[in-house]
């Protein structure tokens, strides 16, 4: 499951969060921008409750806005969790995968792409 939330009003910069319970454990992504574009921080938890806690306490003023959330499709193998759209990191799936270059999956190719 995966879904992210615009925030009305940025706090501290923050202008969206995703939430993300994929493979037994549970993340926050924080982005700074609105756009579909890797995270600049991030939150590990047990729970999917704690981490809409979190949500919560910091971000929301309201407690029942579940119909804000986006829901979005869970990521195609490989792919980062925290890009809506399918993007890898480059030969992530060799022996030598080329960390801080991505690809993406457009029209069943992969190509390069820069953030």
């Amino acid at each position: 499951m995966r879904k992210y939330i615009i925030l009305d009003m940025p706090i501290n910069d923050i202008k969206k969060v995703m939430i993300v319970d994929v493979k037994d454990e549970v993340n926050m992504f924080l982005y700074n921008t609105s756009d579909d574009v890797p995270s600049i921080g991030d939150y590990s938890f047990e729970t999917l409750q704690e981490a809409e806690d979190l949500f919560y306490k910091e971000f929301s003023k309201e407690k029942d806005s579940n119909a804000s959330w986006i829901y979005v499709p869970n990521p195609t193998k490989d792919c980062q969790e925290d890009i809506i759209k399918p993007v890898r990191i480059k030969a992530i799936n060799t022996c030598n995968p080329q960390w801080g270059s991505y690809e993406e999956l457009v029209n069943g190719k992969w190509r390069d792409i820069k953030f």
